[in-house]
């Protein structure tokens, strides 16, 4: 049987890939992130000073925070309720969706402020895939690396043809350790090592085919480091090749 998302395309469906297969005469691959190290170099130079504050910041907050431990399953407190939500079925998509909340510390140099950046992104995911609305992750995206109209979860909602549906949260993430760990690749980078649990009950229906799981059946779980980066104001989520050019970058420089 045909799944939505393969294994390694669960948390990238959203980078902005073309139709899903299933919309489309024949599959499209993921497309890498758009480069956005122009900007990035612009912004840093006009905000060097700010730069360097937010890193004091961050690095005299991680030693505060870290005699508190945040093992465990990641979990947003407050969501937006707008009449009984009803669950997604076969016949129907799921009805009164909870919004999620942006969280008051979301954007503060902290390891807090990191948790509740990971809460907020995981939870405004699972939020895109279960309604097709992206404007709550674009609260924890503002550059539309994840939240934007080309993504797999946006398509089949715009499009009319499809849901999510025998889940209320295809995704769940638990942090296997008490804090995130500083690496290299910048003043504020940060990875939390975690693992990412898809529901194994969750499928796609599509308009004229047979439903389908939305993860490849053999894919449980799986341990992930979670990248992010504090810069301007707020936490980026990275993804793999952002986090492995960070640092191949830093080491060079340093060499």
């Amino acid at each position: 049987m045909a799944t939505f998302l393969s294994r390694r395309a669960a948390l990238a469906a959203a980078t902005g890939a073309g139709a899903v297969a299933a919309l489309t005469a024949c599959a499209s691959d993921i497309r890498p992130l758009a480069d956005s190290s122009a900007s990035g170099e612009a912004s840093a130079s006009a905000s060097t000073s700010e730069s360097a504050s937010a890193s004091a910041s961050a690095s005299a907050s991680a030693t505060e925070s870290a005699k508190k431990s945040y093992k465990g399953t990641v979990k947003l407190d407050k969501y937006e309720k707008n009449g009984e939500y009803v669950p997604a079925t076969a016949e129907k998509k799921a009805q009164n969706v909870p919004k999620p909340i942006v969280p008051e510390k979301m954007n503060e140099a902290t390891i807090e402020g990191m948790y509740e950046f990971l809460s907020y992104w995981v939870a405004s995911f699972n939020y895109m895939f279960m309604t097709g609305d992206y404007e709550p992750l674009k609260k924890a995206d503002p550059e539309g690396r994840y939240a934007n109209e080309g993504s797999n979860a946006v398509i089949i909602y715009s499009s009319g043809r499809g849901w999510v549906y025998d889940t209320d949260t295809p995704v769940t993430v638990q942090l296997l350790t008490d804090a995130p760990k500083k690496v290299a690749g910048g003043p504020n980078r940060y990875d939390w090592l975690g693992r990412i649990i898809y529901d194994p009950n969750a499928k796609i229906h599509i308009e004229g085919q047979d439903p389908a799981p939305l993860v490849d059946g053999s894919t449980k779980s799986e341990a992930t480091n979670f990248a992010a980066d504090y810069k301007d104001g707020a936490w980026y989520m990275l993804s793999d090749e952002d986090a492995d050019a960070s640092s191949s970058e830093k080491s060079s420089a340093s060499a």
